[in-house]
């Protein structure tokens, strides 16, 4: 097993697309656990620092060679003193997506057979994942760590791993080796989301970002008659630290009628990236359908309304043959309003969505259930 995790620690720092090494460890060492925490052979992307493999004090190391063993997991349930530990740092201005953890467990005869990570970001309450370990080479185990919860991450983090029910104190539990997988670096700038509300005369835009490491993110706002000529109405930048807060703006001299709105954002390397579009009516009734979010729907469908008051409205599904199959009625706000219709239930075909207002006003779209 450790020939094999150390080849596949060569190929996957040379990769360079959807996994790559950020922290890891053959552990190749004459009994490691001497040092707490163990450093030696690890290698360490250049974007950040990392603690090496070190011991909670509910435990106590166990000579072994070429692997981190321990001994005290004889606790009945998971005791918050026993457990193996990485603390990664991201650098100043830089920042770690995470991939995945890999990592080889060791257990002997009278070692602990319940194994979980957990992590900081949640003060260590709750699973990010179940773990399994033998007696004899050892299990390599593949924790997912793509989902939303670690990416983005610009400050350190610590990851746990717990273990408990030995059969008596001198049962042993180790980490062979171990390889985290990820991205860093200046990450790419994500947008959380982008409303728009009317607040009396004032077009009022709120929005939120994610993933900026850059000494200063610039941003434009811009605006559109028509939702496809743009042109900017106004434009700043803001430190990483101001970046981590919403935003808003305040158009105070919007155009008559339709206003479409979005965010150009510059990153650091000159990339601009944009938001979706959102409009906002300028009158003092009425509203209109500005679009759907696709018209290629599975389960749900988003009718994107902008209303120039607060109002009730009903949205009414009809098949190619004209016959009624859903009702839905909604209450909007004053400015920018997605509202979703559940279409599950639908068999594959065309459909079309007209919306009413309580004056008569209505609108048409048409869309395709998949």
């Amino acid at each position: 097993m450790k020939q094999i995790c150390i080849s596949a620690m060569l190929a996957i720092v040379f990769c360079q697309a959807f996994t790559q090494s950020i922290f890891d460890n053959p552990i190749t060492g004459t009994n490691p656990n001497t040092a707490n925490p163990y450093t030696t052979g690890q290698t360490v992307n250049s974007n950040i620092t990392a603690s090496g493999i070190g011991r909670g004090s509910g435990i106590a190391g166990s000579n072994t060679n070429n692997r981190y063993n321990a001994t005290g997991w004889n606790s009945a349930a998971l005791d918050a003193n026993d457990y193996f530990e990485f603390i990664l740092t991201p650098n100043a201005g830089s920042g770690i997506n995470f991939i995945s953890l890999a990592v080889t467990l060791q257990n002997s005869g009278t070692g602990p057979g319940s194994f979980v990570l957990r992590s900081s970001k949640d003060a260590f309450a709750g699973d990010i994942g179940t773990l399994a370990s033998n007696s004899t080479a050892g299990v390599l185990n593949t924790i997912d760590l793509s989902g939303a919860a670690y990416q983005h991450i610009n400050s350190a983090i610590t990851f746990r791993i717990y273990a408990w029910g030995a059969g008596s104190a001198a049962g042993s539990f180790s980490v062979n080796d171990f390889i985290f997988n990820g991205l860093t670096g200046l990450l790419p700038v994500t947008i959380e989301y982008f409303n728009g509300a009317k607040q009396n005369a004032a077009h009022v835009l709120e929005w939120k970002i994610a993933g900026t490491n850059e000494p200063g993110t610039d941003f434009k706002i811009e605006r559109s008659a028509d939702g496809q000529h743009f042109i900017p109405i106004n434009s700043f930048s803001a430190t990483a630290l101001r970046c981590l807060l919403p935003f808003h703006y305040a158009d105070n001299n919007p155009l008559p009628g339709r206003n479409y709105y979005r965010l150009a954002i510059t990153e650091g390397n000159g990339k601009i990236i944009y938001s979706s579009v959102i409009s906002l009516l300028n009158a003092a009734t009425g509203f209109y359908v500005s679009g759907l979010q696709s018209s290629l729907v599975k389960n749900t469908v988003q009718v994107n309304i902008s209303a120039a008051q607060k109002m009730q409205l009903v949205m009414v599904v009809h098949d190619f043959l004209g016959r009624q199959v859903l009702q839905k009625k909604c209450q909007v706000i004053a400015g920018n309003n997605p509202v979703e219709i559940d279409c599950a239930a639908l068999v594959p075909n065309i459909y079309q969505i007209t919306v009413y207002s309580a004056d008569g006003a209505s609108a048409h779209l048409r869309f395709i259930k998949k």
